[in-house]
């Protein structure tokens, strides 16, 4: 139904035939043919997977089920083509990097950011070259991954690679691996967590009184709560939604909102929720659990009150929080982001949140977090090409938690499933539990009936991309 409206006016479809009449069947040959060399790419590189026996272990292979076409970003009026075509470039590259790092740049990399901008104004006509040497360890593999794409641009290409890749083009136009520049994103950062301000004392009273469990239906209780507050808590992304001033006020209501959805309605914005069979593997207590992070700032926060609770619940012995290795998707986040967002929380006098700042410390320096920087996770590559020191490690796990919507693309390989495909099917690769906590930000999905894809249509056109939805997926 997406592709129907997106490209009804481009290529002037025939409702129910996929046919098109007269002078644009070149044009509609030529867009089917980029998605059947994008799979056959994709087909030889699983392909070549499989024959090098490149698993992480047991349970972490590829998927069974066939692999749809990647989404790409050609198809004017879909969310892919805005953000390839325009939003990169006017509104991170050209509104936050050049801008909030003006004074900070060098001639020659403020010449590189122009010049980079001017390419991305001729994304439909030019082919992705390769990173240059610039002093990163991930070059080769992102030359590796890269070449696989030779002769697409930036929009015919699958929409995952180039907006990773698009990331990765910034630090090297900033020089960010021969310390030119520290963190392009560092204010918007800043400004992020500040903003969040209205909403850190609703959340540090249900974090600490969490906390304070005693009954098994209290730990229950706390558990879910808590988990729905990560789940929206991802409605803080950057890359969608700024955070212009520290005294933002539309990031400080988003924040007060994501607490709203957990409190009021969160119920009827889920259109999937695996939440009880989470917590009846959790519930088991003890080992260790992993949370895969995604933004820093308010998510962040929230990201760390469910860690918190799971540590001194005694749901889990010990968590591991995995985080971006560089910048990228501009809030992602990074151990100096932990720690730092750790810090601040303690200096919010009257809040409550220093309470739980002061715990935080005290698990990390007892063992009972752990904050873990990996490559892998600032690359496209679908979870199922996880390398084995991250399969390996994840096989010893309870339960992996991923946040976020980037995280879940990687997950279902930014392929386009049918909507109702079962999520459980779709990650059956995974070696342990695996729980997903997404707010809708993409058009890529699995795991939602027909019924509920219909009533969010029909309550907003947008339901895909708008962060309104969400979804607790797991495959226990």
């Amino acid at each position: 139904a997406y592709r129907t409206r997106a490209m009804g006016p481009v290529l002037g479809w025939i409702r129910g035939t996929g046919r098109v009449e007269g002078k644009v069947t070149a044009a509609h040959r030529h867009h089917q043919h980029r998605r059947r060399l994008c799979l056959r790419l994709t087909q030889r590189r699983m392909a070549g997977k499989r024959a090098a026996g490149e698993s992480g272990g047991q349970g972490f292979g590829v998927p069974t089920l066939p692999l749809p076409i990647p989404t790409l970003s050609d198809e004017p009026g879909s969310w892919a083509f805005d953000t390839m075509s325009r939003r990169v470039n006017e509104e991170i590259l050209r509104g936050m990097v050049m801008t909030d790092n003006e004074a900070d740049l060098s001639d020659a990399a403020r010449e590189r950011l122009r010049e980079f901008s001017r390419e991305l104004e001729r994304a439909g006509e030019t082919t992705l070259r390769p990173i240059a040497q610039d002093g990163g360890a991930d070059v080769d593999a992102w030359n590796a991954i890269l070449s696989q794409y030779e002769g697409l641009t930036w929009l015919t290409a699958p929409w995952v690679v180039t907006e990773y890749y698009f990331y990765r083009r910034i630090l090297e136009a900033c020089g960010y691996f021969a310390g030119e520049l520290g963190d392009p994103f560092e204010r918007q950062k800043e400004n992020g967590l500040a903003s969040c301000a209205p909403a850190l004392s609703p959340l540090a009273k249900l974090a600490n009184g969490a906390c304070a469990s005693r009954t098994d239906e209290d730990v229950e209780l706390n558990f879910k709560a808590l988990l729905l507050t990560s789940l929206w808590g991802n409605r803080m992304d950057l890359s969608i939604w700024p955070a212009e001033t520290e005294e933002d006020v539309e990031s400080g209501q988003r924040a007060a909102e994501a607490m709203a959805e957990v409190i009021g309605s969160s119920s009827t914005m889920l259109l999937a929720d695996h939440s009880e069979r989470v917590w009846l593997e959790v519930s088991r207590r003890g080992g260790r659990m992993d949370l895969v992070l995604d933004n820093a700032g308010f998510e962040l926060v929230t990201d760390l009150c469910l860690a918190d609770f799971l540590v001194t619940s005694g749901l889990a012995s010990k968590v591991v929080l995995h985080a971006k290795a560089y910048p990228v998707f501009v809030s992602d986040a990074m151990e100096k982001d932990v720690l730092g967002t750790i810090r601040e929380l303690a200096l919010a006098q009257g809040t409550g949140m220093e309470e739980a700042a002061a715990r935080w410390r005290g698990h990390i320096e007892h063992g009972r977090w752990e904050v873990r920087e990996d490559e892998f996770w600032c690359t496209p590559l679908a979870f199922w090409e996880m390398p084995d020191r991250i399969t390996s490690h994840l096989e010893g796990s309870r339960m992996c938690f991923v946040k976020g919507d980037a995280n879940y693309r990687r997950q279902l390989g930014e392929r386009q499933w049918k909507h109702d495909t079962p999520f459980e099917d779709v990650s059956a690769y995974w070696g342990c539990p695996v729980c997903c906590l997404r707010t809708m930000k993409s058009e890529v999905a699995c795991g939602i009936s027909r019924e509920d894809e219909r009533r969010a249509s029909e309550e907003d056109g947008s339901w895909l991309v708008s962060g309104r939805y969400g979804v607790v997926h797991a495959r226990t």
